[in-house]
């Protein structure tokens, strides 16, 4: 029989925690083959603004809807931060606790669980853990993990098939 665990710590969501958040999180994808959407509708929209008899007004409608697909490929991370910078859960205290049942994070806006037996597998990235379950994926950063809190993660890792 395990003996029991319990963890609990609290940080404030910052700028570099989100910005941390998003490099563990999500893979960049900067190839030529991510804009070509993009390229492609762009493409789309100089055809029917040259060949075509349709009003250009759509034409250029098109034109901007390509356009805008390459900028948010380029510019997703800076979105992305922008977006959580503006929202309630900015520059807020969380409180994570860790124990054997799960990992429980609660804030002023958002109260979370995220049970082990729920927790599909466990991946260690440079900086801290993802935990991916059937709600999606949530990051853990080592930053604002005990030594004990890491070794037990890690114990749970191996548990989980990978």
């Amino acid at each position: 029989m395990s003996t029991p665990f319990s963890y609990s710590t609290t940080y404030i969501l910052d700028k570099s925690h989100f910005s941390e958040t998003f490099d563990e999180s999500n893979a960049l994808d900067n190839s030529k083959k991510a804009y070509l959407k993009g390229i492609l509708l762009a493409i789309l929209g100089l055809a029917i603004l040259i060949f075509s008899e349709i009003h250009p007004y759509i034409a250029w409608f098109i034109i901007a809807l390509g356009g805008l697909e390459v900028l948010s490929i380029r510019f997703r991370k800076s979105w992305w931060l922008a977006r959580q910078l503006i929202s309630k859960a900015a520059n807020t205290e969380l409180t994570l606790t860790i124990n054997t049942q799960g990992v429980y994070t609660r804030s002023f806006s958002v109260e979370s669980e995220i049970s082990w037996a729920n927790v599909s597998k466990i991946e260690q990235t440079s900086q801290g853990w993802l935990l991916y379950h059937a709600g999606g994926k949530s990051y853990l950063s080592n930053r604002c993990l005990s030594e004990s809190a890491k070794v037990f993660i890690e114990t749970q890792a191996l548990v989980k098939p990978q």
